[in-house]
């Protein structure tokens, strides 16, 4: 489903009238995710949609729609390396696209996989899964690097520095480290006909706030929401007026989505607190399911760990190890 940007909160003037947001389904909520097509001599995608054969029907649904196809696409701008913001890569790249990638991402999917794999099993031991769901973690882990890897493909990938001033194409941008989310997220700021925006993938969202999934069940898992803390202090000093999310309505004011972000963090200190308060000591698993009941989905364990993390950073809950396996209590 393609939405032009006049069907958006935000007005459609001359200015804003160049951005076109196309929406891809997704399994989980908010069942959706946006990319953002920014017309003019050489056309840039920002963010590359949800993958497979569905994704990619959308992504020509969506062109289509606003008058372009992917042959039409000269450069393809990713905030951070998660499928439903790279899914359609390859499809792109087929099509002469130029894909530009946070440098930190590309790093990331160029590690050897043993020690990928070393981590992935140093910290699920760490939260607490054992035997066969631990394994199974840490495969799943593996696959999601492989695929990421194969849709990315770093070799080819231009490389984007956080904090920097870059130019795509015949666009200037200012790129923001905000990772929290991801270890690798940018946020890109430009200047659109006098209007400043800013594509903000998943780092800020008006109705919610993005689970602290920083780099999985991996080492630095535990530094997710000092890294998002972080993020919402660079935001601070964006001048954009608009914003263009991957989740939830496009929206204008950041600033006052940045201070919502910051309280849902507090809440979450308060809430993992509290759990653990209540079951101690124990492990980061334990004390998710305390916090959320249903950890099926691994955004609350990954918000507990970063949570945890932050806690034990400002002396608000200690940690022994037994055999790898990390024991919570308030201190």
């Amino acid at each position: 489903m393609t939405t032009d940007i006049s069907c958006s909160p935000v007005r459609a003037d001359d200015a804003l009238s160049r951005i076109h947001r196309l929406e891809f389904d997704v399994p989980w909520p908010p069942k959706h995710v946006a990319a953002y097509l920014l017309d003019g001599p050489e056309p840039i995608l920002i963010d590359a949609g949800a993958p497979d054969d569905a994704g990619e029907a959308e992504l020509r649904e969506g062109l289509e729609a606003v008058g372009f196809e992917p042959a039409d696409i000269d450069h393809v701008l990713v905030t951070h390396v998660h499928s439903d913001h790279i899914g359609q890569l390859p499809s792109l790249r087929a099509a002469d696209a130029t894909v530009h990638v946070p440098r930190t991402g590309l790093s990331r999917l160029d590690r050897d996989l043993e020690t990928a794999r070393e981590g992935f099993h140093e910290m699920t031991t760490a939260a607490g899964y054992v035997g066969d769901e631990r394994t199974e973690v840490v495969e799943e882990e593996l696959e999601e690097l492989h695929r990421d890897r194969r849709l990315v493909e770093p070799e080819t990938a231009r490389a984007v520095e956080p904090n920097a001033t870059v130019t795509i194409g015949d666009q200037e941008f200012e790129t923001f480290e905000t990772p929290g989310h991801a270890v690798d997220h940018l946020c890109f700021e430009t200047t659109v006909a006098g209007t400043t925006v800013l594509f903000s993938g998943d780092a800020l969202i008006e109705p919610f706030r993005a689970g602290a999934f920083q780099v999985g069940l991996d080492r630095g898992a535990d530094e997710a929401i000092d890294a998002y803390y972080e993020a919402m202090e660079r935001l601070t000093e964006t001048t954009a007026t608009h914003v263009f999310p991957g989740h939830g309505p496009t929206f204008e004011d950041p600033q006052r989505t940045v201070g919502t972000t910051r309280d849902r963090l507090d809440a979450l200190l308060e809430e993992t607190r509290a759990a653990t308060a209540a079951i101690e000591p124990a492990t980061a698993l334990e004390i998710a399911e305390e916090r959320a009941g249903n950890v099926r989905h691994m955004a609350p364990v990954l918000d507990t760990i970063g949570a945890l993390g932050t806690l034990e950073n400002r002396d608000d809950v200690t940690y022994e190890t037994d055999d790898g396996v990390r024991y919570y209590e308030t201190a």
